[in-house]
């Protein structure tokens, strides 16, 4: 079995850890994070807010972003991976990025893609995530798929708390077939750019391929917003509530 590991300190970050470790104040670095438009935006003319979350050290920082804003500007600690997502209205599905200590460019332009991956890591270990090469992760994934939602997520987060990531470690998951069902006409946003929008005209969804986990659409004309949930064992639910925008 190859093994790659993806976790090693680069020559600027062992020097950064020892001035860390004879300085009581610790390095940092200034950050402007640019959220991109969102799909739902596009459709309806109106702005999100967003919650912000990053690494700093052994913990998760978060703000509040305004829906006049999209770009914040954030101080990091300039020796260790850090991990950044902004939620739309809180919890729905991320954009996200991940910038390493040898990243020197300070606009970072976070994407629904790497959001995928990203909001799933700010739950692992920080012992784990801050020594992470993403740029190794994120080019081994584009071997595999443009989607990042096509990984399993179980058997990456594993491997990756346990520092290696090898030839076994990332695995295409095949999508599941959801069949019609009962939903209002119209036409459906997804809240994911590459994901197309669902066209009701007989009060019937066509059948879908969708890969596990949660996928929203937006419906401007009934201001709803449909919710649909597919699991690991392909089973999916949906219903429909109000529109929080």
């Amino acid at each position: 079995m190859k093994t790659r590991k993806i976790f090693h300190v680069l020559p600027l970050l062992a020097a950064l850890l020892v001035f860390q470790a004879c300085s009581i104040a610790r390095p940092e670095r200034t950050l402007e994070v640019t959220i991109p438009t969102h799909p739902w935006e596009s459709v309806s003319g109106e702005k999100l807010w967003y919650t912000l979350r990053w690494t700093y050290g052994d913990e998760v920082r978060s703000a509040y972003v305004s829906s006049d804003e999209r770009s914040v500007c954030i101080s990091v600690p300039a020796g260790e991976t850090v991990l950044i997502a902004a939620f739309p209205l809180g919890d729905m599905s991320p954009f996200g990025a991940a910038v390493t200590p040898l990243d020197s460019d300070s606009a970072v332009v976070l994407s629904q893609n790497d959001g995928v991956v990203v909001g799933e890591l700010l739950d692992v270990d920080r012992v784990v995530t801050s020594r992470l090469n993403y740029d190794v992760l994120s080019s081994d994934m584009h071997a595999l798929t443009d989607d990042f939602r096509n990984i399993e997520k179980v058997t990456l987060l594993r491997d990756l708390q346990n520092g290696v990531l090898s030839d076994t470690s990332l695995r295409l998951v095949a999508p599941f077939g959801v069949d019609s069902f009962a939903l209002p006409n119209g036409i459906w946003t997804s809240e994911f750019t590459c994901d197309p929008a669902v066209f009701v005209t007989e009060g019937l969804s066509a059948p879908m391929q969708m890969p596990e986990g949660v996928f929203r659409y937006l419906n401007t004309e009934m201001d709803r917003v449909l919710v649909l949930i597919v699991d690991s064992a392909g089973n999916s639910y949906s219903y429909l509530k109000q529109n929080l925008m």
